[in-house]
């Protein structure tokens, strides 16, 4: 299905608001008659993505009141509005009840919402971020697209969760595509220009924007409180924190540790609205964990797939020309091992369109490749933990005794499966796939395996050409690197 974000919101939308929460208001009309109101107001608006969103639309829209000058926090917000103004968008803005169990969607879309933020905004805090406020919102207001499909067209947000947790189990942003035509990030983009929303969540629903400081902290919040909903023991979710730990430059464990306690902190804090907290599997990270982050090898749940093994994953050519650009003009300090291969994983994930992609370094003994760098739109932790041991010699022992690629396909399954044992096949779960030897002059550093799990069809030759020149960029950049 082909959609357009601006007719699907003069169609569904118009003039249409996101709604309130009853709580929200409730707790503003109380602070109005104070003798300082200013000083509680913003925590109360903070916790609601709606009353936020207005606010900033009304607050971007007084261009006299501030010479132009754009609206970035709430606070600054609430003082262009003045109080009146503030109090007459608490009689202007439809309400809900998620105490009372209505737009169950919805709710769950602000209560994740504020996770995210929150996880921003104590990350934004600990990079010595200036204005750590302006993340906080950003970050907050990302997913208002989803949002407003959770509003004003709920079936359709069914039918997309359907697609990825029930009977179709595709990808979310094919799910997305499929059902509405466009991502919900299109969406936000596109009622981020309409409603005149802060800068910051502009440039983080940017993807050529993705790799800047501020806006990564933004995206990997996003995706830090959806995988919570399942398990922080998740692959995907300590991969976030790993990522978060290398932006910061702060140890592994204080990383985690923050961030379980702002988890805590926004569950109270969202608790007496009826907003879903995140706080599954809430549990400390042992101690030594920092080093064990790094090999990925913690005690990761098996969980329900997120999507099914044969689930199409869709490609994204702006990503993947955004990733070959880094690679182009990222400096020799910013090279480094970490880096380049996190960086490719991306661009062969989200960039090519491959639904299963690992980095596996060769082990100090040569005798085995161990998973490093996973991207997946899976959950599964048998392939999260990927270690290939290279004796008895097979396919793959041969492929790291020089720089090579190789596809496996119908064409030559009968010559090449022969050359992988049986027990590595029902590990890997699959017939068909790329991977690519990568070497350091003459030493192996490991391997690039992705595939597309067990829909085959999606492997073509646009997609190994891809695959072959993304790895070229590696091979250079690690010529380059100075951290290996």
């Amino acid at each position: 299905m082909s959609g357009d974000p601006k007719k699907w919101v003069a169609q569904w939308i118009g003039s249409g608001l996101l709604p309130a929460m009853e709580q929200t208001v409730d707790h503003l009309r109380r602070f109005f008659d104070d003798p300082d109101p200013f000083e509680h107001l913003p925590d109360v608006i903070h916790r609601d993505p709606g009353f936020t969103c207005h606010l900033f639309s009304r607050a971007n829209g007084l261009h006299h009141r501030h010479f132009g000058m754009p609206v970035t926090t709430v606070e600054h917000a609430m003082m262009m509005l003045g109080l009146n103004r503030i109090r007459g968008i608490t009689e202007a803005l439809p309400l809900f009840d998620p105490l009372k169990g209505e737009h169950a969607g919805l709710s769950r879309t602000y209560g994740r919402a504020y996770h995210a933020a929150h996880y921003a905004w104590v990350w934004a805090r600990l990079r010595a971020d200036m204005v750590p406020w302006e993340v906080f919102t950003a970050a907050l207001l990302h997913p208002v697209g989803e949002m407003a499909v959770w509003y004003f067209q709920p079936e359709r947000a069914e039918e997309i969760e359907d697609l990825v947790h029930g009977t179709g189990h595709k990808s979310r942003e094919v799910a997305q595509r499929h059902v509405l035509g466009f991502r919900y990030d299109e969406l936000s983009a596109e009622l981020a220009r309409l409603w005149k929303l802060p800068i910051l969540l502009h440039d983080a629903l940017r993807p050529q924007n993705a790799a800047r400081p501020r806006v990564k902290l933004i995206l990997l919040a996003q995706t830090l409180a959806r995988a919570a909903e399942r398990s922080w023991n998740s692959h995907r979710a300590l991969s976030c924190l790993e990522e978060v730990t290398e932006l910061l430059h702060q140890p592994f464990a204080e990383v985690v540790e923050s961030t379980h306690r702002a988890a805590e902190e926004a569950s109270r804090a969202i608790a007496p609205y009826g907003l879903f907290p995140v706080t599954v599997d809430l549990t400390a990270i042992p101690p030594g964990a920092e080093n064990e982050g790094k090999e990925r090898v913690r005690s990761v749940k098996n969980v329900s797939p997120l999507v099914s093994e044969g689930a199409p994953f869709e490609g994204r050519p702006e990503v993947l020309e955004e990733t070959i650009r880094w690679f182009r003009t990222a400096g020799d300090d910013s090279l480094n091992l970490s880096a380049i291969m996190r960086r490719a994983a991306d661009g062969i994930h989200q960039g090519i369109g491959l639904s299963r992609v690992v980095f596996a370094a060769c082990t100090p003994d040569g005798k085995s490749l161990r998973a490093r760098v996973v991207r997946s739109s899976e959950e599964s932790a048998e392939f999260e933990q990927l270690r290939l041991d290279l004796q008895p010699p097979h396919l793959f022992t041969r492929l790291m005794e020089k720089p090579a690629s190789i596809w496996v396909n119908t064409g030559n399954r009968d010559k090449f499966g022969e050359l992988l044992p049986p027990e590595l096949l029902r590990l890997l779960d699959t017939d068909s796939f790329f991977a690519r030897s990568l070497f350091l002059q003459d030493r192996p550093l490991g391997m690039f395996y992705c595939d597309c799990h067990r829909n085959t069809t999606c492997l073509d030759e646009q997609r190994y050409k891809d695959f072959q020149h993304l790895c070229d960029h590696v091979t250079a950049a690690l010529q380059k690197a100075t951290v290996l």
